[in-house]
């Protein structure tokens, strides 16, 4: 019924909805003109329709509260947020109706685009025990009301925030990542050595983030710091960017990037070939070997995005925590070779 309904022009749509009668049955055909002028970009008559339906069914609280939720969509479709939240506060309240829920989402999905990170916070809290799948948003807004604090300058605040995120979601490389850099800008090197092995353990690809931070925080000759790395790289599968960090820094940079040409070349990939390029210095061997193979290099990999999206495949050469294409939270990740 929806295929056919998607095929007709604006002007049958209109007649059909005039012409069927209004009941359980047909409501759902009712809802989806509605929408179908909605995800056409009609928004005027998408809330006309759904508004005619409402005046109908108000003798029935479910058929109401069906059709109030979408035009609480039509409403944020339209910008009109203050409209939407009136209808899903309503909707929200009314406990045990399956619209309660989706009206809950609605609204954690209005304070996400106006950034009301508290607000998103209590609403995702609300949801993610009847919906898992949301732990990971929850966990950023965490991280995000602690970006906030960071601003602010309450970094302790901050980091209470973080474990909030990482309680809630023990997967969060976002929130170790900022938690790893209070403890760099705190000095608290002790703090920041378990933060960067749990990075290893957790998720290595992004081991790439940690030399911009070192240079950042100033803690790239600091022994804690490089006592910490050379102990996880003498692990036999420690990754190209952690080798090519300890090449650059550590006394020893020469047998560092030793190991590291080793592991690429058993290992090919750009990431790994870019760690090992991003090593070398100003010596004559350097030089003659890779004088004029590094801009060609470079320019192959700088001309190729750096992260891509596993749930949408957007990709782009910045680390975004929510994909700017499909709006999903921890999905985008280092892209290690050409074809991935």
């Amino acid at each position: 019924m929806h295929n056919l309904l998607d095929r007709h022009s604006d002007d049958a749509l209109e007649r059909l909805s005039q012409g069927l009668s209004l009941n359980e049955e047909t409501l759902e055909s009712h809802v989806h003109v509605g929408n179908l002028f909605r995800r056409r970009g009609d928004i005027e008559k998408a809330i006309q329709i759904h508004q005619e339906l409402l005046g109908k069914a108000s003798a029935n609280t479910e058929l109401s509260a069906q059709i109030s939720l979408e035009l609480a969509r039509d409403y944020i479709a339209g910008g009109l947020l203050g409209s939407a939240e009136q209808l899903l506060d309503e909707l929200m309240r009314r406990d045990g109706q399956a619209t309660s829920l989706e009206a809950l989402d609605e609204l954690r999905r209005i304070a996400e685009r106006e950034k009301d990170w508290a607000r998103a916070v209590e609403l995702a809290a609300r949801l993610v025990g009847r919906r898992p799948q949301l732990k990971t948003v929850l966990a950023n807004y965490y991280c995000e009301q602690a970006q906030e604090r960071i601003r602010g300058g309450d970094r302790d605040s901050a980091r209470e925030l973080l474990k909030e995120a990482r309680r809630v979601d023990p997967q969060c490389v976002r929130a170790l990542l900022m938690r790893l850099d209070c403890e760099l800008w705190q000095r608290n090197f002790q703090s920041a050595d378990a933060s960067i092995t749990e990075l290893c353990a957790a998720d290595a690809g992004f081991l790439g983030e940690l030399l911009p931070m070192l240079r950042r925080r100033e803690c790239c000759v600091e022994p804690a710091i490089l006592a910490c790395l050379r102990r996880l790289a003498e692990a036999p599968d420690a990754s190209p960017a952690l080798l090519a960090i300890l090449a650059q820094l550590d006394a020893d940079g020469q047998g560092w990037r030793g190991r590291l040409l080793a592991k690429v070349q058993q290992q090919p990939s750009w990431r790994g070939l870019l760690d090992m390029l991003g090593t070398l210095g100003g010596g004559r061997a350097d030089q003659e070997l890779f004088t004029h193979m590094q801009p060609i290099i470079l320019g192959l990999y700088r001309s190729m995005p750096h992260y891509r999206c596993g749930n949408c495949g957007f990709a782009g050469r910045e680390l975004h925590w929510q994909c700017p294409g499909c709006h999903g939270w921890n999905t985008l990740r280092p892209i290690a070779a050409p074809q991935q």
